[in-house]
Parts: C-alpha cells; structure tokens; sequence
C-alpha cells in the first residue's frame, strides 16, 4: 500500500503589496512655476541635488493624483537617469525604456498601478532637463 499523497508544497508566499505614494483626501489641482505646488509627492519624487525646479502641478480624481514636474539639473541625463531609478526602485518601482522624441531618452517606472515616466534631454548649456508625469493611486498595489 501506498502513503496517502500530501499536497503540493505552496512556496513562499507572495510579499504584502507597497504602501501606497499618496492618501486621502488628495490635494486640490494646483499648479506652480519655480517651486513644488503644495502637494506634489516630494517624499517618493525627489528631484536630484542642485534642481531647479520650472514647473510642477497636481491633478486629483478619485483615487489617482497625477503629477507634473519640469526642472533642470546641472548633473547629465545618466546621471539624473540613475537618480530616479535609485530613488524609484527603493519604492519597489521597475524600469523600462519608453518612446522618445530625438535628441530625448524616456524611462517609465511602474508599481502596481502606479506609473511614472521620466523625459530628459540635454540643454544647450550642458545641463539636463527633466520632465516627469505620474500617476499615483492612494490604494496599495
């Protein structure tokens, strides 16, 4: 006689979902030039040492605040590249190349729902400009 058959091992389990990048009640639309708008993800979307910032904005709806930043670093686009994707990654976002115009390079970030795609180009002093939209859910994912 045989023993009785066990069930199969199940593995590891799966690792609870992030927290997630924004709460409720997100903030209002809003906008700013030369500075962060009350309400922009500064904590999860810091911008690389020596920024300076052109534009940012925030959008709510529902559950989802999207965001838009434009600034320029003094640092080169690899550099501002490997900046995010440090920063994002530690927030267990990925990263894969996305479409770009000519003379730009395009990275998007994703986590759960949450997405964010970084454009860099190179200003005609050397500098780097980069431009991010994102959108950030307040649920976990």
């Amino acid at each position: 006689m045989l023993p009785p058959v066990a069930a199969a091992p199940a593995g590891l389990p799966l690792p609870p979902p992030p927290e997630a990048l924004v709460s409720s009640p997100l903030p209002p639309t809003a906008s700013a030039q030369g500075k962060i708008v009350a309400g922009f993800p500064e904590t999860a979307l810091q911008f690389p040492d020596g920024s300076v910032v052109v534009s940012t904005g925030v959008s709510a709806a529902d559950t989802v605040l999207q965001v838009t930043a434009e600034a320029i670093s003094p640092s080169s686009q690899d550099s501002v590249v490997g900046h995010f994707q440090q920063k994002l990654a530690a927030l267990s976002f990925w990263s894969e190349p996305a479409p770009a115009a000519d003379g730009q390079r395009s990275v998007r970030f994703v986590r759960g729902p949450d997405s964010v795609t970084l454009t860099t180009s190179v200003t005609g002093t050397g500098s780097t400009r980069f431009m991010l939209l994102g959108n950030l859910h307040t649920t976990a994912g």
